[in-house]
């Protein structure tokens, strides 16, 4: 069973899941000649000569961050978010696509127009103001026709005991990747929902389970997700959240999901963390998913650095969860 997770950050890094193409969108794009061929996964044709034009490039790019994120079409045209895509051929003959991503974060994709392998830097301005080239790396050939069409084998896992442990195969930065999951079934807290425990170390409580990177401080995680299960309503907990998360981020937004597990849900994104409130660079994802009389809450913490890594680790987790007294 395939799935493809979601990001909230996008395709940012940073995200790294994060970046495209050309000004399709958003007030403050930079002019471009280009067809900004924005929405969803498009299908293109290579020429005669087998050489990658820079519109066949960018309408590539933007599948493959489409694919990523498959929730980047609605935030393109939502005035909620600023993303732009540019496209240009640069000195050394590099087809490069930029992706402004709603994280803030310019995502560079180099392309050798022959044999179109791909090669990603990120800047983040204010964080991150030098080119850094990532670890990403890619074919961009696998991308010139629509491969989302087919949706996601997602859908939550049910009938496992509490530490039952298998594999799946997810999609990742763009590759597949194996994931080692384990099974978790908290009765007290009323939800059950899968995680990977090669990547994070779990902490369980009587009414809500936590996840923490492997790599942080366990008493100040930078990365960590927290799943409770509490009794006030939905749109009690959407007020409480977003007010408290507009103390400590500039910019605080909400839209629906439809989650693999639970089904519909309240997403809330903060980003644009305020000077002194949290650590710069910090953002947060927040689901609501209602549970009976109560609901589920489902919070992730994460950098911009981390959002396509830990961030989509998370909502892949999120994805999972469903409510035992639903």
């Amino acid at each position: 069973m395939k799935k493809k997770i979601t990001l909230m950050v996008s395709c940012c890094m940073a995200f790294c899941m994060a970046a495209c193409g050309t000004g399709g969108g958003k007030e403050g794009a930079p002019e471009t000649d280009a067809d900004p061929a924005a929405g969803t996964a498009q299908t293109i044709t290579i020429t005669d000569a087998d050489t990658i034009t820079e519109e066949q490039a960018l309408t590539a790019i933007k599948n493959y961050c489409h694919i990523n994120n498959p929730d980047l079409a609605d935030m393109e045209d939502s005035d909620e978010y600023t993303i732009f895509w540019d496209v240009a051929t640069n000195d050394a003959g590099e087809t490069v696509v930029l992706y402004r991503s709603y994280t803030g974060a310019e995502i560079r994709y180099y392309i050798d127009p022959a044999s179109g392998e791909v090669y990603v830097t990120e800047l983040v301005p204010g964080i991150i103001d030098d080119e850094q080239r990532t670890e990403e790396s890619f074919n961009i050939k696998d991308y010139l026709t629509e491969t989302s069409a087919e949706p996601a084998e997602t859908g939550y896992r049910t009938g496992r005991q509490d530490g039952e442990r298998f594999e799946d195969v997810i999609m990742l930065e763009g590759m597949e990747e194996t994931v080692s999951y384990e099974h978790v079934r908290n009765e007290n807290a009323g939800f059950e929902l899968d995680y990977d425990y090669e990547s994070l170390k779990r902490s369980s409580g009587s009414d809500s389970e936590r996840f923490i990177s492997l790599y942080d401080d366990e008493n100040d995680p930078v990365n960590c997700l927290e799943v409770s299960c509490g009794t006030e309503n939905a749109e009690t907990v959407l007020a409480e959240m977003t007010e408290s998360l507009s103390h400590d981020f500039d910019t605080v937004t909400t839209e629906q999901q439809e989650l693999d597990g639970a089904g519909q849900c309240v997403c809330i994104f903060a980003s644009d963390a305020k000077s002194g409130r949290v650590p710069a660079g910090a953002m947060q994802s927040v689901y609501i998913i209602p549970a009976g009389d109560g609901c589920v809450l489902a919070k992730a913490c994460y950098t911009v650095e981390s959002a396509e890594g830990f961030g989509a680790r998370f909502s892949d987790i999120v994805h999972t969860i469903r409510p035992l007294n639903d």
